[in-house]
């Protein structure tokens, strides 16, 4: 089967992690997880970052070369996590984990990693078709051209605007 084209990571690093769960180093179709399995997760977790990266106006897959080894190695982390739990144990088996879900801790992993390291990646050069505030706006003009007073001034809330360098 193979991991996806907009995937991050592989299972050749999976395997490095978590080496007991595999056959002589591989992950097969007798192991547990399969190699299918492992591929699974690995697409999974990518494309839960991937529409993390998404709505903050990233163009997926990155592939600028350090934020995409940033990327590899969390989804690799995550997917190791995810083969131990299939074996019972690991940060995805404990008591807290098992009552919320692996999911739940994979989300809130995901958007932690990516709000910190957004502007990072952006720095960088991974490709940013739009920023985070897209979409808001305003309208200083009605159809016909008249100009919109604002339903809130500054005035209504108590704000003085003083002009510290009158002309």
């Amino acid at each position: 089967m193979g991991i996806g084209a907009n995937s991050y990571g592989s299972v050749a690093e999976v395997e490095a992690l978590v080496k007991r769960f595999t056959a002589s180093g591989s992950f097969t179709t007798g192991t547990h997880p399969t190699l299918a399995q492992v591929e699974g997760f690995i697409d999974k977790v990518s494309g839960l970052v991937n529409v993390v990266l998404t709505e903050l106006g990233f163009t997926v897959p990155i592939s600028q070369a350090d934020a995409k080894l940033a990327l590899d190695l969390f989804v690799v982390e995550e997917a190791a996590a995810l083969c131990e739990a299939a074996n019972s144990s690991g940060r995805f088996f404990s008591e807290k984990a098992r009552e919320t879900g692996a999911f739940k801790s994979i989300q809130e992993d995901t958007e932690a990693f990516i709000m910190a390291h957004a502007l990072g990646f952006e720095r960088l050069g991974a490709t940013r078709g739009r920023s985070a505030t897209y979409g808001l706006d305003y309208w200083d003009t009605d159809d016909a051209g008249d100009d919109i007073e604002p339903i809130f001034s500054r005035e209504m809330f108590g704000n003085t605007i003083i002009d510290w360098d009158p002309a």
